[in-house]
């Protein structure tokens, strides 16, 4: 990992640091309350490195050698800092040619012999990017049981992004299955109860790992749909350390845990949802970025504030159904992501705090079940969390992104 004396504090040395964990968390880092809130600070951040290339962040991998690599909303793709912070250079073009990217999704969660690959939509397939001056590598995925098209998000509506992991010798990706009628809710729910399809990149061999649709809790029992609305629920899983893969349970309140055969473990609980009424005006602030995007034509425009507050209200006024129906529509987790020794953090949904991308709060819940709060500073999005450490993107006031990490206190 990157030394303390290259890392570039945000705004205080490493021991006042250590004494904004010790009041972030009522205490001494160890001992204490093991369930106790963590609130992490600005001045924690760490600063790896920036780049003039970096638009938007999509994704983060960090690799067996403790560098970093991002993943770019725009060319170039990729852009990788070594464990000091030292460029390692930008590469990946758009294109179907030799050494291109036609749709790029995001990054192989774990990696593969020690590298990060991304998992490009088009190609089919796994492509190595922390190595651009070497040959071009791939894991082809194509097979009868993963024909093209199959491996489909069913996160956010914002974003294209598939979620892939490696588990063990295996990686797994999601096949999406066909929707028993024509309906957006059918779709939504088809996306939800994909298959967790086992890929050995060795034999190019597949098999199903479980099927979600079988295993969870049908979330539709209580939702009542409005004419032409659709839920904005998410699928979320992922690998979670010693050969295990959790899955969140949005009716049971639980992440579902399944072993390397598909063999269901022991749940972990997690604490009663946030919320379950809406209001519109909430409702409409809840859902604002899908409506943003499509009047601007890009999931990163902006509206200006009057032009914003000017197209609330006039969603505020079209929203129908009764708070309880209206928070059926809503997550109640926009990610879910696990550490190398089993930790999991969930994302909560918050109606009044970052909309369908979340807000500072997650979720820390260790592997024997015991879940606690835990805030990012503003402006601090979280992509990968290891056992120390959470690595992302920074935002300054000018909204300049720089990947950071924050140290996590121990206990």
């Amino acid at each position: 990992m990157t030394s303390p004396e290259r890392r570039i504090p945000l705004r205080l040395a490493a021991a006042l640091s250590a004494t904004a964990f010790l009041v972030g968390c009522g205490g001494p880092p160890t001992g204490g309350d093991p369930s106790a809130p963590i609130e992490l600070d600005a001045s924690d951040i760490e600063i790896l490195g920036k780049s003039e290339s970096l638009a938007v962040v999509q994704d983060l991998e960090v690799t067996s050698d403790g560098s970093v690599w991002v993943f770019n909303s725009v060319e170039p793709y990729f852009i990788g800092f070594g464990q000091d912070g030292e460029s390692l250079g930008a590469h990946g073009r758009a294109g179907g040619g030799p050494g291109e990217f036609p749709m790029p999704s995001a990054f192989l969660a774990g990696g593969w012999e020690g590298e990060a690959w991304v998992f490009d939509l088009r190609r089919h397939a796994m492509i190595r990017i922390s190595r651009p001056n070497a040959d071009w590598a791939e894991i082809p995925l194509r097979s009868e049981s993963l024909p093209p098209g199959s491996i489909r998000g069913g996160m956010n509506l914002l974003s294209a992004a598939v979620r892939t992991a490696r588990l063990g010798g295996e990686i797994i990706v999601p096949r999406a299955r066909p929707p028993g009628e024509g309906s957006m809710l059918a779709l939504r729910l088809s996306l939800l109860g994909a298959d967790l399809m086992a890929v050995d990149p060795e034999t190019a061999g597949t098999r199903t790992l479980v099927t979600l649709g079988a295993v969870l809790d049908d979330p539709s029992g209580d939702f009542v749909p409005s004419e032409g609305g659709f839920p904005q629920w998410y699928r979320l899983w992922a690998s979670c350390g010693g050969n295990r893969v959790r899955v969140y349970d949005r009716v049971r309140n639980q992440l579902r845990g399944f072993d390397g055969s598909g063999a269901e473990v022991a749940p972990v609980d997690l604490p009663p949802v946030p919320f379950t009424e809406v209001s519109p005006r909430r409702f409409a602030g809840a859902v604002f970025e899908l409506r943003q995007a499509e009047l601007t034509g890009d999931v990163r425009g902006r509206l200006g504030e009057a032009d914003r507050q000017r197209v609330l209200n006039q969603m505020a006024r079209g929203v129908s159904g009764s708070p309880r129906e209206l928070a059926t529509y809503l997550p109640h987790y926009v990610d879910f992501r696990c550490s190398e020794d089993g930790t999991m953090w969930m994302h909560p949904f918050d109606p009044d705090a970052g909309g369908l991308n979340g807000g500072p709060r997650w979720l820390r819940v260790s592997p024997d079940g015991v879940a606690r709060d835990v805030r990012l500073p503003d402006r601090f999005d979280a992509l990968r969390f290891s056992g120390s450490r959470i690595w992302g993107v920074y935002r300054d006031e000018l909204d300049v992104p720089s990947v950071a990490s924050i140290p996590l206190p121990a206990g």
